[in-house]
Parts: structure tokens; C-alpha cells; sequence
């Protein structure tokens, strides 16, 4: 065991059970009612010892982890969590109380492991009661903690159980004490919890991978991903099985590995040949082999055996009375022949011999490789299962192919050879290979009647047992060799034309936003919780795009790119940073709205939607000699890019690359957008400013938070008797005293945008508060139960503040018109803003 320093006292003789069941000096719980209850210090029952006992049971397998997180998960699976326990407020305090040493984790790493604790901890209880209570629990711990190292090895974890249940340890759990909890190893009892929560960020993540064994559903193709979905039906069958069991045992894992078909059609170049496989997958059949009558020994008695059909029984039963033969069938004692078993059919290897000379090159050579693919398919999937070998024949000489994985697909369809046909080369593999028990050529239909291959294949005849021709049509006929003649057995035809060349539409992926785990609170959530001002916006028609079924959008200085869907809220963040160069916008004039990026080795196009989600298609590959396009023009929804030998079209619609040899520029339509327009500015600011810098941070006399010599003030408004939040500017020369100042510690640009810079400062108690240039300020208390909080820096207008629970304050321009919990702004000042000042000091 590893980590466990709850050392018993010297009156104790230590084992195993004692260290591992021993509530540590200033744990967040400890046991009452003479060890039959586990309970939050200061708080209310976590749960009962049957309850941890059965719980611990259903992990001895996999080994036991640390106490700690069973007991932090057991309280998340009851109903009363969070409302009915002083968990989070006992949790987040014990950061600022354990003892800490040299090596141990900073505080603020600390407060966010616990704050990552909990959030997982509201993820379990979101579960239906199905999946987190009775049986199911013991299934969500074993998920849970199967990627943790077992503190206990599974081996040693039965005994310990069995020792603890027995009740010899619980005198010495109630009278000797444990050794005291250091900050180090809190952290790492906590580690596992939060790597769950990084692995099932939501409930619906969670719920769906203890439904189905799976992390993520396959996407709903119509006709790539069905070996997926088999999967996924075997998962859910093996879960409702599972589930009527006492003990039920983890899903196994979805598979790693993507069916070869499925890449394929995943990729634009090669989604025509798989659709095309697939067709021949279920037409092409591969004969069997016929036996001549009395080749094989069957038939035969093998044995004699007291079971059996009636067919079967011995002649010599039927010498019998009636009674007596009835006698002996009841009680199993009459004897019947058993038949000797067919011997199994013997594996014979197969391979694929596949022309790529001259008359295989264009269409042909596609279909052939698909018709290579779907008998190696067949063959992979009988039963029994038959090894395929792969070789290119080319004029001279015959070369192995791989059809088994993706790039060896592509090197197969990159094979030419211009030689007019294969005749030589199959000659040498029948001459220096041992013949595979069943040979297929595929080669042009044509080439039968050219004499040099004619002969050739005429001397291959005996290595070959079918022969399989293509052509340009589209007609596929199959030939099987008997004693060295050839036999049609089948005529197919496909339309090449849609098979290969029908359109790809390649699915869309929303881009992902990156988050800081150390960041501030009020950027872990997309989108923002609150609506947000706008900063560093020159308005012009090269930034700048208004459509009025959508909204505006906007790329300011420092890249960023904001979305105003209406005039009566603020801005939404799409995108933290844009890449620099010129931008042309479009939109489809109801619901999206696009921006192409071009420059130096650029070229991408986003998409930006009205329900605030952002796709990005990087084109930058097709650019030529890597210059940055000019004159692009966007028109029927299409972006048309021109380059030194055409024009790159791109489909938005479709999103994808469209054919672009027969395209030239249109001219384009003006847009009738004029950002200098009166009502445009309205609609992106209705008349406030932002503080943007901030250098000092200081409490006055009056308990007033200033920044940057605005006093955050509560205002009264005498007509309509509300108050607001205001920034206050201090008038020259008016005297002020401060109680407390903060201290600039650093500067730091952001990550996902350097343009942006975080001023990050530090008051004397510990509290900590960052100045982010976008027009915020986010404050940090050294006391655990003050949430985070962040307020927008609006200079004439009423302000509006969040704080980490979901609450927020202050006018809908900036909290929206229905948000999930809104306060008053006197009462948010008094329960948040100044429980925050006050503990400063």
C-alpha cells in the first residue's frame, strides 16, 4: 500500500484494516454511533456501514481504492446531495487548513481539484436513480474507478474486508486516532475523482457509457459504421444481462479499431470505392468446393452410446418385448449407433492476382480494387474464416498488396504499370509460387481476346481457379476453372458513374474550444454566462457582416469573434482568436453565417450558426505556390477562390470542395452592408464604455470595492425605486482612504489568445483576483465558501456580476431575459461582493 498515513497511535498495534478504515486528523469525515455511520465533519450522515461494506465488496476484484473518493461518491449517489449535507463547505475549507510541506500541491491548484471533485460529484447525482442506487451503484464504482491503481491490491482486499467486518477493529477505530491528513496526500485521493470528470465531463457521458459500455455513439451514416453499431447492440444486450445479476462486472470497452470500409468512406478520395465494395460484398459469392461421392469417410459408426434418435437404435433392441424395450428406453438403458462426424472442411488460402497495367488504368482500376476488397472481405468473413494474399501484377513482375488497412488501399490504387498487359508477369508467379489452393485474376474483360495474354492465361490455367473481368461499362463477369475449362457462372452490371462519382457530403464537426483548467470560473462555460461588452471594435466592412434574420458578427482588434444575434443583448464569443488575414463574409441569409480567412499558406472557412456553435474547413492544402488569394468572391452560398491555373469553389452548403475545372469568378453581388450605419453601432453597444486596463486594486473606508479608481457602488434610482450596480469614477481631488490594497503579482497573455493579457493580483489574506482586458474582473476568495465571482467592468451603464453557484445580477442587456437564478443587486452585493470584502480584511 501506497499513501496511507493514517498512522494508528502508539497504544494500537497497526495493520492493515486499521490504516485503510481510520478517519485521519482533519479528514472531512470520521465515524459515529460506535462505527456504524459515516459522517461529514460539522454535517450530516454520508452513509451507513452496510452500505460502504457492500460497496467495497463489489470492488475486491479490481483492488480497493483509497477510502476517501468511495465515501465522496457514495454521498453524491443520495438523493440529499448537495442540498442536504455541508459536503462542498467542509471540502473546500480543508485546502486552506491541512498542514502542507515542501512538495505539496499550491493552494490554488488544490482549490481546483476540489472545485473538479465536486463538479463530478453534481455530475453522479444528475443520474437517474436507476443508474446510482441499489445494484447499479456497484457498477458506477467499478467504471469509476477501473483506471485507478488499487491502494489495496485485490489479492489482500478480501482479507481486509473480512477483518473489518468481523468487529475486531472497531475499539481501536473508535479510541486510538489517526495520523494527520496532509494536503499532498487529500490531493491524491482526490486525483481519481477528477480524472472521471475529465473522462465523463457531463451526466449524459456518464449515463451513456454505463448504459452501453461506450464512450461516445457512432455517428448515424447510413451505411458506414454498421460493424459499430453491432457493437453497440452487444454492449446494451450485455448491460441488461449484467443488470439482473447481484454482482454485475464492468462493460467491456467499445473497440479500438475502425472497420476498413468505414475509414474508407470517411475519406472524400476513397468514399466512392467503398460504396462500391459494398455492393460487390453482397453480390460477389464464392463457390464452394465440390467432393466426389465416397472421397470422404461418412457415414461411418464411430461409436455405440445409450442416447440417441430411434433411427439409431440397435437392431438388436428391437429384439425385445414391448414392455421390455419400453423399460429400457425410460430408463436410458437401450443402446444406439452413433454416426462417424464429418471431418472439418479444410482452409485452403486464397489470393488475389490484380492487373495494374495499361487497359486497368482510370475506372477500371477502381473497380477492380473493389472487386479485390470485397472477396478478401468474403473471405476474412466465412466460416470457417480463409487467409487472402494480395499481389499487383504488373508487365514483368508480380508485387505483394496490402488490402487490409487504409494507406495500403491507397498505395494499391496509386499502382500503375504501362506495360500493355500482365501476361509475363503471370507467368512468373505460376512458375516460381506455389499455386494458393484458390487463385482469382481480376483484369480487363478485353485483354481475353488480345493473343499474347490469351496464351498466357491459357498456361496459368491450372493455377487458377476463377477469373474475374472489368470493363469501362461498368459490367463485372465472373469465371470459375473445372478441369482446366473456363465457365461463366455470373454477369453483373453497375452504374459506375453513381457509385464512384456521387457526391460526398463530409459530416461537420463543431469546433472544440479549449479551456484552462487553472483559468478563471467564468470561462469554463460555453457559452459565457453572462452576455458579454465589446472591446477594441473599429467597424468596417473588412470586420464586419449584418444579416437581419441572424445578427451581426464582428472580428475585433484582438481577433476575437463576437456575435450579436439581437440589438437588446450583448455579445456572445465564438471564437477567442481568428488567424490573421483578410476576411470575406457570406451567409445563407437565415440561420449561419461564414467567414474565409485567406493570407500566406491560408486558406480556411468557417462557419458560424445562429444556436452559437462555429465549423472550420482547412483548405489551405489546396492553395497554389502558397500565395494568398485575391478577389474572392461569395455567391449562391459558394466561395469562389481564384488561383493561377482556375478556381477553388467551396460549397457551404454542401461543405465541401466542389469540382472547379469548368468554374470562372462570377462578379460579385454587393452586399448593401454599411457598418458606419447609425443603427449597426446601436445594435452592438447601446451606449456604455469599457475599463479595459487595470493596475490597482484597493478597499475603502466604506468597504467599496475600487478598480482602477472606480468605486463599485450600489445606486438607488428614485423613479423607479431599483438599484444598480455602478462603476463610480472617484472626482479629482476628493480624499479617499483604503482598508486594504491588492498587489499586482504578474501578467500573463492568455493561451488561446496572446493579445488578450490577464493581470493577475493577490491580496494579504490570500484572496486573488485577475483583470482580463476583454472587460472583466474575476475575484478569487481565500474562503472556501464565497464562490468565484466575476463582474463586468461597464463604465455608464448599471453593471451586471456572476458568481460560480449560477447566480447573477443586473440588467438583461448583460444576464439575459430568463436566467436560471437571479438576485437582486442589493442582495447579491450582500451576500457575495461583501462576504468577499470582508474577509479581506
Amino acid at each position: 500500500m501506497n499513501e496511507l498515513n493514517n498512522a494508528p497511535g502508539p497504544s494500537h498495534q497497526p495493520s492493515l484494516g486499521f490504516d485503510y478504515f481510520q478517519s485521519p486528523k482533519g479528514s472531512f469525515w470520521n465515524w459515529v454511533e460506535e462505527g456504524k455511520v459515516v459522517e461529514w465533519k460539522h454535517g450530516n450522515t454520508i452513509c451507513y456501514r452496510e452500505d460502504l461494506a457492500g460497496s467495497l465488496r463489489s470492488l475486491v476484484a479490481q483492488g480497493l481504492p483509497p477510502l476517501a473518493p468511495v465515501l465522496l461518491l457514495l454521498a453524491a449517489c443520495a438523493d440529499t446531495w448537495p442540498d442536504g449535507s455541508s459536503g462542498p463547505a467542509v471540502l473546500r475549507s480543508l485546502v486552506h487548513h491541512l498542514p502542507g510541506g515542501p512538495k505539496d500541491p499550491h493552494v490554488g491548484i488544490s482549490e481546483r481539484q476540489v472545485s473538479e471533485t465536486l463538479e463530478f460529484m453534481d455530475v453522479v447525482r444528475g443520474l437517474p436513480a436507476g443508474l446510482r442506487q441499489g445494484v447499479a451503484k456497484a457498477h458506477l464504482l467499478q467504471t469509476i474507478f477501473s483506471v485507478q491503481a488499487p491502494l489495496v491490491a485485490p489479492d489482500m482486499a478480501g482479507a481486509l474486508l473480512d477483518d473489518w467486518s468481523s468487529g475486531r477493529l472497531d475499539s481501536a477505530l473508535r479510541s486510538a486516532p489517526g495520523g494527520q491528513l496532509l494536503r499532498r496526500t487529500f490531493f491524491n485521493e482526490l486525483d481519481c475523482l477528477v480524472q472521471a470528470r475529465r473522462r465523463f465531463p457531463t451526466t449524459e457521458a456518464l449515463a451513456l457509457h454505463l448504459r452501453t459500455g461506450l464512450d461516445k455513439l457512432p455517428p448515424p451514416l447510413p451505411e458506414a459504421g454498421r460493424h459499430l453499431l453491432g457493437n453497440l447492440i452487444a454492449a446494451v444486450a450485455l448491460h441488461r444481462h449484467t443488470r439482473g445479476n447481484k454482482a454485475p462486472q464492468p462493460l467491456p470497452d467499445a473497440p479500438a479499431t475502425i472497420d476498413l470500409l468505414d475509414q474508407l468512406a470517411q475519406d472524400a478520395r476513397t468514399a466512392g470505392l467503398a460504396r462500391l465494395t459494398r455492393q460487390l460484398v453482397a453480390a460477389l459469392r464464392i463457390p464452394l468446393h465440390a467432393s466426389r461421392t465416397g472421397n470422404q469417410p461418412i457415414g461411418g459408426v464411430a461409436d455405440i452410446s445409450n442416447r440417441g434418435n430411434f433411427d439409431r437404435l440397435l437392431l438388436s433392441e428391437l429384439a425385445h418385448d414391448d414392455l421390455s424395450l419400453m423399460a429400457r428406453l425410460v430408463n436410458n438403458e437401450a443402446l444406439y449407433l452413433r454416426r462417424e462426424a464429418p471431418p472439418q472442411p479444410e482452409v485452403q488460402p486464397r489470393a488475389v492476382l490484380l492487373d495494374t497495367t495499361l487497359r486497368m488504368w482510370g475506372v477500371p482500376r477502381v473497380f477492380a480494387l473493389a472487386a479485390a476488397l470485397a472477396w478478401a472481405r468474403n473471405s476474412r468473413q466465412g466460416r470457417p474464416p480463409v487467409p487472402v494474399a494480395a499481389l499487383a501484377l504488373g508487365g514483368q513482375q508480380a508485387t505483394p498488396l496490402d488490402l487490409e488497412t487504409f494507406d495500403g488501399v491507397v498505395a494499391a490504387l496509386e499502382r500503375l504499370d504501362p506495360a500493355p498487359h500482365a501476361g509475363p508477369a503471370l507467368q512468373d508467379v505460376g512458375h516460381h509460387r506455389p499455386a494458393p489452393g484458390d487463385c482469382l485474376l481480376i483484369t480487363e474483360a478485353g485483354l481475353l481476346h488480345q493473343p499474347e495474354f490469351a496464351r498466357a492465361l491459357a498456361e496459368a490455367g491450372p493455377m487458377l481457379r476463377f477469373l474475374l473481368t472489368v470493363d469501362r461499362s461498368g459490367e463485372l463477369q465472373f469465371y470459375e476453372y473445372q478441369n482446366g475449362h473456363r465457365t461463366l457462372a455470373s454477369t453483373t452490371r453497375y452504374d459506375l458513374a453513381e457509385l464512384l462519382f456521387a457526391a460526398v457530403v463530409v459530416p461537420r464537426r463543431p469546433l472544440l474550444r479549449q479551456i484552462a483548467a487553472d483559468g478563471p470560473a467564468f470561462w469554463q462555460y460555453a457559452p459565457a454566462p453572462l452576455y458579454l461588452p465589446v472591446t477594441g471594435l473599429r467597424m468596417s466592412i473588412k470586420n464586419t457582416f449584418y444579416v437581419p434574420q441572424i445578427g451581426v458578427l464582428a472580428i475585433v482588434d484582438t481577433r476575437r469573434v463576437l456575435f450579436w444575434p439581437d440589438k437588446s443583448f450583448g455579445a456572445r464569443e465564438l471564437l477567442p482568436q481568428i488567424e490573421a488575414g483578410s476576411y470575406w463574409f457570406g451567409s445563407d441569409g437565415q440561420q449561419e453565417v461564414y467567414v474565409l480567412v485567406s493570407g500566406p499558406q491560408l486558406l480556411r472557412v468557417y462557419a458560424f450558426s445562429a444556436d452559437i456553435e462555429a465549423t472550420m474547413m482547412d483548405l489551405s492544402a489546396e492553395l497554389k505556390m502558397g500565395e494568398a488569394p485575391a478577389g474572392v468572391v461569395f455567391k449562391d452560398q459558394c466561395y469562389y477562390v481564384p488561383q493561377p491555373d482556375g478556381v477553388l469553389v467551396f460549397d457551404c452548403e454542401q461543405w465541401r470542395k466542389s469540382d472547379s475545372r469548368n468554374f470562372t469568378v462570377p462578379t460579385a453581388t454587393p452586399s448593401g452592408f454599411r457598418p458606419d450605419f447609425g443603427h449597426i453601432k446601436r445594435h452592438v453597444n447601446n451606449g456604455y464604455t469599457v475599463l479595459q486596463r487595470v493596475n490597482r486594486l484597493e478597499v475603502n473606508g466604506l468597504g467599496e470595492l475600487v478598480i482602477e479608481g472606480h468605486e463599485l457602488r450600489l445606486i438607488s434610482h428614485s423613479a423607479s425605486l431599483h438599484h444598480g450596480l455602478h462603476l463610480m469614477s472617484i472626482t479629482t481631488g476628493q480624499q479617499a482612504t483604503y482598508r486594504t490594497k491588492a498587489t499586482l503579482d504578474h501578467t500573463l497573455p492568455l493561451a488561446a489568445n496572446e493579445q488578450v493579457l490577464l493581470r493577475h493580483f493577490r491580496w494579504p489574506d490570500g484572496s486573488t483576483a485577475v483583470a482580463d482586458t476583454r472587460g472583466l474582473l474575476h475575484l478569487r476568495s481565500a474562503d472556501a465558501s464565497v464562490p468565484e465571482l466575476a463582474v463586468l467592468l461597464i463604465l455608464g451603464k448599471p453593471t451586471a456580476a456572476w458568481a460560480a453557484d449560477g447566480t447573477v445580477c443586473g440588467p438583461d442587456y448583460f444576464t439575459g431575459p430568463d436566467p436560471v437564478r437571479r438576485l437582486p443587486p442589493q442582495e447579491f452585493q450582500q451576500q457575495y461582493l461583501q462576504r468577499f470584502i470582508a474577509h479581506l480584511g
